[in-house]
């Protein structure tokens, strides 16, 4: 037998109900199965209680609940009527048309989702994966932080290490000890600005970047990636300066603007202004010319 309980804009199906009354308020034990409804949500779990003093649903077990096009799984789920508020805890899976988001525990209010602990994102549609202790996102903006790391997942794997992020639209901006890694390079700056729909990025503050055969620093460096999310081009900008050291030649050289282009870990293209340096033939013993 199926018992209903009515509490404000839920329905509850419950195989039993178990009502204590204290001071007027009632608490409520459910068991055998659990089915939470409203117009637009179903919640599924093995057991729950309603406290009516503090207005509270709790639900435990495998919950599962599916609200319009978010599907939500976790070991607990609280419903705080007051503030309209639910919070989920343990191993809590949040589905949502091409995403999907991992977590501790999450917390949802009204147009805020906020995920706390072991914190895993994916962004299928934009090939992008994230991994925090923190993050909460809204209609607008995403900020994520406490160790986050942004993983663009194409043909070659881009990864990007910040102390935080914000992500508003298609863009994304780090802020401070940025790390950019992929296609046998490295980049360190202070900050950084991206913006995913022309695949252009801004590094700023203290650049540096490594390759198998060289390394450059400059106040400023801007990055081009293709769709693949290989690095394309290069440029550093302001006090920039660029050594590399390969088979046949090595090179120094200083210059307001150098464009560079590296592939498997190699400098393939370089396009200096106004610069000055050193240009190195090297054969098997040593220096051949300068």
């Amino acid at each position: 037998m199926w018992f209903l309980l009515l509490i404000i804009s839920y329905s509850i199906e419950s195989g039993r109900m178990d009502i204590i009354r204290e001071n007027n308020k009632e608490l409520v034990k459910f068991s055998g199965g659990v089915v939470v409804k409203d117009s637009s949500l179903v919640i599924q779990a093995p057991e729950g209680s309603y406290n009516e003093s503090q207005d509270v649903l709790v639900l435990v077990g495998k919950v599962i609940a599916t609200l319009k096009k978010r599907n939500l799984e976790a070991q607990r789920l609280l419903l705080e009527q007051k503030g309209n508020i639910a919070k989920a805890y343990g191993n809590v899976i949040v589905r949502e048309n091409n995403t999907l988001l991992k977590a501790d525990s999450v917390y949802f209010t009204e147009g805020t989702i906020t995920a706390y602990g072991k914190v895993f994102y994916r962004n299928i549609e934009d090939s992008m994966e994230v991994y925090a202790g923190f993050l909460m996102s809204t209609n607008d903006s995403t900020l994520i932080e406490d160790k986050p790391l942004i993983k663009f997942l194409r043909r070659d794997t881009l990864v990007v290490k910040a102390e935080k992020f914000h992500i508003e639209n298609s863009g994304i901006q780090g802020y401070d000890s940025v790390n950019i890694a992929g296609g046998q390079m490295k980049v360190d700056a202070d900050t950084l600005f991206f913006n995913g729909d022309s695949n252009k990025g801004i590094l700023t503050g203290g650049c540096s970047i490594q390759w198998k055969d060289g390394d450059g620093k400059s106040d400023t460096l801007k990055f081009f990636l293709t769709e693949q999310n290989e690095l394309d081009s290069i440029i550093l900008l302001s006090e920039a300066f660029v050594h590399n050291k390969g088979e046949k030649n090595e090179i120094f050289i200083s210059s307001p603007r150098i464009i560079i282009k590296i592939e498997s870990g190699e400098l393939k293209y370089l396009r200096a202004t106004s610069g000055k340096g050193i240009f190195k033939e090297l054969d098997n013993v040593g220096t051949k010319s300068n």
